[in-house]
């Protein structure tokens, strides 16, 4: 199972299939592009300090501006 803790966590941009995490949800910080996550779950990154295992995926949505009459 996978739990979605996006609002514990603190990320820069990611660079397609790599993201730099800079906080942890157990509160340890990194330097951009010291611990960085991959979006494969069965290579999942485990955090140093509290052991979680992270990775990420990405979602793209696109609108279309519709003018109300």
């Amino acid at each position: 199972m996978n739990k979605d803790i996006t609002t514990l966590v603190k990320f820069e941009w990611n660079d397609d299939d790599h993201l730099p995490l800079t906080q942890c949800a157990c509160g340890q910080r990194f330097a951009p592009w010291d611990f960085v996550l991959g979006i494969e779950p069965d290579f999942a990154k485990e955090c140093p300090s509290c052991g979680r295992k992270l990775f990420f995926s990405c979602k793209v949505t696109v609108y279309e501006v519709v003018e109300e009459e």
